[in-house]
């Protein structure tokens, strides 16, 4: 949820302000101000900019954020100072740079900064003000928004993320986690202990600089986002992996694999790596599955949650029940990936279970199929899915010998009962 942005008041602009693009205000006189050319004071001008960019009626309000990038750095720090800046212009300032460690710092330190905008901050922000914002235990506590946008920032250092989760678990706090209940569990078996400095330094090698590439589109798009866009980091399109294509289950073991084992476009044919690709890159594929299965229980999940679809098919295959759980319940799985998750055999019945109790996936033909041909599906859901098969897929379960004899009986009756 973001920050809900309302025009400001004549009493909330200030006298200057309102005068020069206020309702009543000449349009040369607003045009002035959106190419910063106005003599208002630091404070002024930026609320002055905030109107414009929210209330846009001369289409000016993109020309006041590109004049907000260029303002000099004396003129932001001076206006930033000033302790009764509307929380609207703090959460204008900080979606439209947020990049800019020094900015970021003056905005979450500000008395009247919004929760949202600290939620949303965290989600996107450089490392340094991860930590400015984990050391206000006070404010992520009563929001825990906070917490949960750092833990999804691939910025932010697994110890950092680790702590704060840890405190919060222990305070009772609700967190909106994907796998906050994966979480809990791992804390409760006491198979995560703490992460140090050395492991936020294996943790940020294992994700990869795939996830930070993906993160910085997303903080692209957040920079130019209009009033009212909540973006979404999970509605950013992933770019292609440099492993798409690796035959996951033969490499780490994991028995009877399929074409539509892998949870990627390679999967069915589109964009399938080429089987000579050199030693040296293979080698480079196996040092990546390596760093990923060495991290801790607490990492993996945590990279589960933030990785891409590569990290995801590692990890969905993980022999820890958590960390399988919190690969699959990530929001970044797309369709084609819960299509084909559904088809191997090799994944755990945790996995399974968990894709044939998601509802919004169940509108997918292709993936009902798939589950009633998978003997980890619960038979109960494999027998409930075979009534919404077209005849020949039914025809299809009935001569399959890798299904219980169960279900292979029941689509036997139905084909005889459809002549």
């Amino acid at each position: 949820m973001a920050y809900d942005h309302q025009p400001l008041t004549q009493q909330e602009m200030g006298a200057g302000p309102w005068k020069m693009v206020g309702p009543d205000a000449p349009p040369p006189m607003r045009q002035m101000v959106a190419g910063g050319m106005a003599p208002l004071p630091p404070r002024e001008l930026l609320i002055a900019l905030y109107h414009l960019w929210l209330d846009d009626p001369a289409g000016l309000g993109e020309q006041a954020a590109k004049t907000l990038l260029g303002l000099p750095p004396a003129l932001l720090d001076g206006g930033l100072s000033e302790t009764a800046l509307p929380a609207g212009v703090l959460d204008f300032v900080a979606r439209r740079m947020a990049r800019k460690e020094a900015i970021l710092e003056k905005v979450v330190r500000h008395p009247l900064v919004h929760d949202e905008t600290l939620a949303a901050v965290a989600r996107a922000c450089p490392e340094g003000i991860c930590d400015i914002l984990a050391e206000n235990q006070q404010r992520w506590l009563s929001f825990p928004t906070i917490v949960e946008a750092l833990y999804q920032n691939p910025n932010c250092r697994m110890s950092v993320a680790q702590r704060m989760i840890e405190l919060a678990v222990r305070q009772g706090v609700d967190l909106k986690l994907p796998n906050i209940e994966e979480i809990k569990a791992a804390l409760g078996d006491g198979a995560a202990p703490t992460a140090t400095g050395t492991e936020d330094d294996a943790f940020r090698s294992a994700m990869g600089n795939e996830v930070l590439a993906q993160h910085d589109r997303y903080v692209d798009t957040l920079e130019n986002s209009g009033v009212g866009e909540d973006v979404s980091p999970e509605e950013i399109r992933e770019a292609p992996s440099a492993y798409d294509g690796l035959d996951l289950d033969a490499l780490l073991g994991g028995g009877p694999t399929d074409n539509l084992s892998l949870p990627m476009d390679a999967a069915q044919g589109e964009a399938a790596a080429p089987e000579s690709e050199g030693e040296s890159e293979e080698e480079g594929k196996g040092d990546r599955l390596s760093q990923i299965s060495l991290l801790p229980i607490m990492q993996k999940m945590r990279l589960a949650v933030l990785g891409n679809s590569f990290e995801r098919s590692v990890l969905v295959r993980d022999s820890n029940k958590q960390v399988a759980l919190s690969a699959i319940k990530s929001p970044r799985v797309k369709e084609n990936e819960a299509i084909a998750y559904a088809a191997n055999r090799a994944l755990s019945h945790d996995v399974i279970r968990h894709i044939a109790a998601r509802k919004e996936w169940m509108k997918l033909y292709q993936l009902k199929l798939n589950l009633v041909l998978n003997p980890k599906t619960p038979l109960s859901s494999a027998m409930s899915l075979l009534n919404h098969l077209h005849p020949h897929d039914i025809r299809k379960v009935s001569r399959s010998r890798n299904i219980p004899a169960a279900l292979s009986k029941a689509a036997k009756r139905k084909e005889q009962q459809r002549r």
